[in-house]
């Protein structure tokens, strides 16, 4: 049994890349481009230290937005990650007139009768909980909905001109990159009873970074994503399947479609994927939360499994520098007889003047990170306590007018186990 075997036993180090990263898990991936122990613990202390501020701030500062006092508020009921699980209807709140959202991943399968069921299962849930609408993006487990690839690679080519699915009254599939003309594909929902009057406009798709095989759907590469101006401005409730990063994501969620939310600033953005970041987060996209982005952007992605790096190795854009300086030791002998001895002493001489180059560039580019990640905490530290402050000092309970991020899978991490709450936000 290896080391890193042994560690995972522990539970020091995770066992899946979609388990939670442990803090041993954020220090190994620290100390790949950080050699000195040091540098690394500080960094990730302060990254630790700021997030539970930032939600400390959050929390002082009470919910996000409270519906309006003079309407009918909107009951929105957010689930994702079924995984072909129909949950128990009293798990279910009353819908009363309002919306069902699924945010994908209905299945593990993505075979054609699964999707099925759940289907089935959501349109019977509306009828018996009194819900306007139920909306649902797929998954990147939803194969066959994606027909022009995952459906293929599943089931073969002779599946693409198979039976479609029947879609029951009301359950209403969101595929808004296939959206033409003006609205872009948003869908504009007028309620009845007792939100009578109100409209909300919706915009959802199950896209997802690429996160496995061709057999997973609506993948796409993290460095070429489509979200860029695709979302409409004047979108309420935004569903997707992957979330956006930094928030409710274990560090996977996508960064093209954080800057998308920061562009549109949709009232409701609800999502799934990934099961252990369920819950739900304010945002207010103030800065407050861009300086707290921006330093868990400069936070190294953590790989799985982890890698154990030599503490004393110097970051390979670093060492290049040292490494030129010793070129002419590991050149042959042959061609070391040919040089003047002029030019081996001056080579000789320069060492440590190569040397000490390499140190200032490693010490420069340590300073600037400890500078870059320090400002941008005090910055999460100033504009968090002005916030609350300004809230309770000078706006008073209820004047809120931030968003809400809901994670909205019920699957317990990957237990298996669909015991998460069921999330219900009034709009």
């Amino acid at each position: 049994m290896g080391i890193t075997a042994i560690l995972q036993r522990l539970h020091l180090l995770r066992s899946e890349e979609w388990d939670p990263p442990t803090p041993l898990d954020h220090l190994l991936t620290d100390m790949q481009s950080w050699p000195f122990f040091v540098i690394p613990i500080h960094l990730h202390f302060l990254r630790l230290v700021v997030t539970h501020l930032y939600h400390l701030f959050l929390f002082l500062r009470g919910h996000a937005f409270h519906p309006p006092s003079h309407i009918s508020p909107i009951r929105v009921v957010c689930i994702s990650d079924t995984h072909n699980y129909e949950l128990d209807l009293a798990r279910i709140p009353d819908g009363e007139g309002g919306l069902l959202i699924h945010a994908g991943d209905l299945t593990d399968d993505g075979s054609r009768e699964s999707i099925q069921r759940q289907l089935d299962w959501l349109g019977e849930v509306r009828r018996r909980k009194g819900f306007e609408r139920v909306l649902v993006v797929a998954g990147n487990h939803d194969g066959w909905l994606d027909k022009e690839g995952a459906r293929q690679v599943l089931f073969g080519e002779g599946s693409k001109g198979d039976a479609e699915l029947t879609w029951p009254e009301g359950v209403q599939y969101l595929d808004g990159m296939a959206g033409e003309g003006e609205n872009g594909g948003v869908m504009t929902i007028e309620f009845e009873g007792r939100a009578k009057g109100r409209r909300l406009n919706v915009w959802g798709w199950g896209g997802v970074p690429r996160c496995g095989g061709p057999e997973h759907a609506f993948q796409y590469d993290r460095a070429s994503h489509p979200w860029t101006n695709r979302i409409p401005v004047e979108t309420d409730i935004l569903i997707t399947h992957t979330p956006p990063r930094h928030h409710l994501d274990l560090g996977l969620g996508c960064a093209g479609l954080l800057a998308e939310l920061w562009r549109v600033k949709p009232k409701l953005h609800v999502f799934g994927h990934v099961h252990w970041g369920a819950g739900r987060e304010a945002v207010y996209y103030d800065e407050c939360q861009r300086a707290y982005e921006s330093l868990m952007a400069r936070g190294a992605d953590v790989p799985f499994p982890p890698a154990f790096p030599s503490i004393f190795s110097f970051p390979a854009s670093v060492s290049a520098v040292s490494q030129s300086a010793s070129q002419n030791r590991q050149e042959p002998r042959s061609k070391m007889r040919e040089k003047q001895k002029p030019t081996n002493l001056v080579n000789f001489l320069l060492l440590p003047v190569y040397f000490g180059l390499a140190l200032s560039l490693y010490f420069g580019k340590v300073f600037e990170r400890v500078w870059m990640d320090s400002m941008d905490a005090a910055r999460v530290i100033w504009h968090g306590t002005t916030a609350v402050v300004w809230k309770w000092v000078m706006q008073g309970p209820g004047s809120n007018n931030g968003a809400l991020l809901v994670n909205a899978s019920v699957t317990y991490g990957n237990t298996g186990k669909v015991i998460n709450p069921v999330q219900v936000v009034e709009l």
